[in-house]
């Protein structure tokens, strides 16, 4: 007879994914990670010392999901319980509580401490969505994760097998192969996998792992029955290395319910792959120690059990369709490649245009120093390559415009001169180059792509010493911070240039974060190749004594680096930073044809503009997290992009980066001058999206 409740294990081989003891207390959400990204079916898991029940809630915002939207594979829906004080409209599953894990047992005095749910990501639909893990109903883990779809809930009949380079290590390559079982990629050894054998169907059903498929990373392995006492897996039957452990049993699958007259028939075991090494292997589903259901499968491992400090993404280029990409990145907790972006507008881009600064106009991008803009080394829209050489061609620099027309295979409009302006402020300039670039792009073939990377003078323009009694902009610039846009205007300017960019029909606007301009005082030292000679201090310095301008190069911050200029700068460069997501993020959850919000900021009333057809919006915080080296600072000016560093950024806002030690990533401290410095640099294997 089957259990009332769900039996409490599920057996997780993955010891060696837990946290190291010093960052122990008395639980843990290991998975998903927080900023992770996740797709197809997952696993939530962790470990807490004590507790009767263990409950993952799930919402979006201040959109909590309801029981239409969410399925689960393990857990159990446990409806009632959202009327014990949890807020309206919140949906609690109950996770698996029980699972041996030896590595909590110097903490918990035991081992029976972890949790497992099985998850189809799929329904929660595209976006950000918070995780919430509770003991006995409180919180003690939280994250909030990026789901990727590909457009709907279930793919099938698809098929697709791509080599990744130089993964795990430079000149290692492995094979990517689609599974439908799983809505996800696995990696694939370099031999065919038996077909093994399978259950009688319906019933019961060993769902997870097919037989004849290939299993990688933490998996799943899942099915029903109708009525037992219990439910084992038993991994290489009849082998001195066969190992038994107990399923999860009693999980509601409606589905089931026409063939067994109820639904709380499901069972779920979550496990490591690796702990069985390469090759192939059999997997034995049995009900009360009957088969019911085996499989045949091969396991590829990395050659290691857990595979830490790697990095790694790459686009896989017309899958699930012709004309659309994904992009996958490796996730340390998972052991596996995960969807981060599916991109329909790359493969199809037609015109580029380019709006920003004098980082967008390339100025002294490389030597001879003329102090102009050196326009064709620019990392948005330069196009100086052969296509079909796809690289940037002689030099150096391979921009946004030609990676698309190398993915394309064919030529696009780009935009020469840009909209683009040497000096260019948000406060002053961002309205009117989102109006010349909506006349031109207006006009030129769909689908049309727009850059914007601003703010960057609305942090060095302002005045050397930080009090003064007026600014020149009057209320829109803060007298007490050397005469900085304020954040009111900042956003003010921000939505109004949106508002016009907005109302052009198939227009992709890729908004890049700023650059941390504090950066710069890492590089002082650096011998400048000025006619003024020396170091990049020291250029810095004579640039202001020598009245060449008076605000010098970013003088605010680099006069002398103090440790109150680095963090004032900063500090305004984040709360630029954190408008532009926000305001992104707004612009982009508008529907075709809806205004944009009317408000009242920085003294003006903004919004009411209606987003066109096609209009899409997307945010990268690539630029802000990247930890610039010295060779990506122009020895000219000591400030802007060297052509190293323009390709640097056309990369890193293409397809996006993963934190290795070849890409360093800025680890934030809570420390402003640390912060600002990237002082914490971080290799983890992150990754940070860019704007495709």
């Amino acid at each position: 007879m089957k259990a009332s409740f769900i039996v409490a294990l599920v057996v997780t081989l993955i010891g060696g994914l837990s946290f190291p003891q010093s960052l122990w207390a008395q639980s843990a959400l290991e998975s998903p990670h927080l900023g992770s990204f996740q797709s197809g079916v997952g696993v939530i898991f962790g470990w807490v010392c004590d507790a009767e029940r263990i409950d993952i809630v799930f919402y979006s915002g201040d959109k909590r999901v309801t029981s239409n939207e969410a399925t689960f594979f393990l857990g159990v829906d446990m409806h009632g319980y959202s009327q014990g004080g949890q807020p309206e409209g919140e949906i609690s599953y109950q996770a698996a509580y029980g699972t041996s894990r030896e590595d909590t047992k110097e903490v918990c005095g035991d081992t029976d401490n972890g949790f497992g749910l099985l998850f189809d990501w799929n329904r929660l639909g595209d976006g950000q969505h918070t995780v919430s893990a509770r003991a006995d109903g409180v919180e003690f883990g939280s994250a909030t994760v990026t789901v990727t779809t590909l457009g709907r809930e279930s793919l099938r009949e698809a098929r697709g097998e791509f080599v990744i380079e130089d993964f795990p290590v430079d000149g290692s390559d492995v094979t990517l192969r689609w599974q439908q079982s799983l809505q996800n990629f696995v990696i694939r050894g370099d031999m065919e996998s038996s077909d093994g054998g399978s259950g009688p169907l319906p019933p019961p059903v060993l769902d997870n792992p097919q037989p004849g498929s290939f299993q990688s990373g933490v998996g799943v392995i899942s099915g029903w029955v109708c009525d037992a006492e219990r439910i084992d897996i038993v991994f290489n039957p009849g082998t001195r290395t066969a190992m038994t452990f107990q399923a999860a049993y009693g999980i509601d699958r409606e589905e089931t319910e026409g063939d067994c007259n109820d639904i709380n028939n499901g069972f779920g075991l979550l496990f490591n792959w690796n702990r069985l090494g390469d090759g192939q292997h059999t997997v034995s589903a049995r009900a009360d120690g009957v088969e019911f259901g085996s499989a045949t499968i091969r396991v590829t491992t990395l050659g290691e059990e857990v595979l830490r400090g790697v990095g790694k993404h790459a686009r896989l280029k017309d899958f699930p369709t012709f004309g659309t990409d994904l992009i996958v990145a490796w996730q340390q907790s998972l052991q596996n490649f995960t969807i981060v972006r599916l991109d329909n507008l790359g493969p199809r881009i037609a015109s580029i245009d380019a709006i920003g600064d004098s980082i967008s106009k390339a100025v002294n991008a490389q030597e001879p120093c003329t102090n102009t803009d050196q326009e064709s080394l620019n990392w948005a829209t330069s196009i100086t390559q052969d296509r079909a050489l796809c690289s940037g061609g002689g030099d150096g620099v391979y921009s946004q415009a030609e990676r698309l027309e190398c993915r394309q295979g064919a030529m696009i409009v780009n935009a020469d001169p840009s909209s683009a302006e040497s000096g260019s402020e948000m406060l002053k300039d961002f309205f009117a180059q989102a109006q010349e670039s909506a006349a031109l792009l207006g006009t030129q073939p769909s689908p049309r792509y727009v850059t914007v990377e601003m703010g960057h003078n609305d942090i060095c323009s302002g005045t050397v010493e930080r009090i003064q009694a007026e600014c020149a902009e009057g209320d829109d610039q803060d007298p007490l911070n050397h005469c900085r846009t304020t954040s009111a205007a900042f956003e003010r300017e921000f939505r109004k240039g949106l508002d016009v960019l907005i109302t052009v029909p198939a227009l992709k606007i890729g908004i890049a974060a700023p650059v941390r301009v504090s950066q710069l005082c890492n590089h002082g030292v650096k011998e400048n190749c000025s006619l003024l000679g020396g170091t990049c201090g020291d250029l810095w310095e004579a640039v202001i004594t020598l009245g060449i301008r008076d605000t010098g190069l970013c003088g605010s911050i680099t006069l002398d680096c103090s440790d109150e200029r680095v963090q004032d700068g900063y500090e305004t460069a984040r709360a630029y930073r954190d408008i532009m997501e926000r305001v992104s993020a707004e612009y982009a959850a508008l529907a075709e044809g809806e205004a944009s919000p009317e408000m009242t900021i920085g003294g003006e009333t903004v919004g009411g503009a209606v987003k066109a057809t096609g209009a899409f919006l997307g945010f990268s915080n690539a630029a802000w997290i990247y930890k610039f080296t010295s060779e990506q600072v122009s020895c000219c000016d000591c400030f802007h992009p060297s052509f190293i560093g323009q390709d640097t950024a056309a990369r890193i806002l293409f397809d996006g980066f993963t934190c290795s030690p070849t890409d360093m990533c800025c680890a934030d401290t809570g420390d402003p001058v640390s912060d600002a410095l990237c002082t914490a640099g971080d290799t983890g294997g992150t990754f940070h999206p860019g704007l495709f």
